[in-house]
């Protein structure tokens, strides 16, 4: 039993490995940007819209990623008028999967992801919109 517990527990630490290296797929009409936090987890950021626009930046929920706002990403009228970013939280979707507990203790990890995509992407006034957990880091943010 418990050779096949470390056996299941290998796959998927092998698998979230994998995974962490595989970039996203090329979708139409989305710039897929990997933005370095300060502490060197890698930041999955999509972008879409008006270059010229105003800035909405995107936060998801705990346990999803950018893909809960391709409604958004994707509406002809935002697309026209808004620059807009979404991207995955450390610990979720295309971003960085670190093992460390201290990886996502406190306030700090999650402001300083923020702070990467803003200042990488050159984001100008971005408007936090944040869904259910995103709502709560974007306060870390502030």
């Amino acid at each position: 039993m418990r050779v096949a517990l470390f056996a299941a527990v290998g796959l998927l630490h092998a698998m979230s490995a994998a995974a962490q290296m595989t970039p996203p797929p090329p979708a139409p009409g989305l710039t897929f940007h990997e933005v370095r936090a300060p502490d060197g987890v890698p930041i999955n950021a999509v972008e879409a819209g008006n270059p010229a626009g105003p800035v909405l930046l995107f936060l998801h929920g705990a346990y999803q990623s950018y893909l809960s706002f391709i409604p958004q990403l994707r509406d002809p009228a935002l697309v026209k008028k808004y620059r807009m970013v979404a991207m995955d939280m450390r610990g979720h979707g295309g971003s960085g999967k670190p093992w460390e507990p201290a990886a996502y203790a406190g306030s700090k990890p999650w402001a300083d992801d923020i702070h990467a995509v803003v200042t990488e992407l050159k984001l100008t006034k971005p408007v936090l919109v944040g869904w259910s957990y995103g709502g709560y880091v974007s306060m870390d943010y502030v």
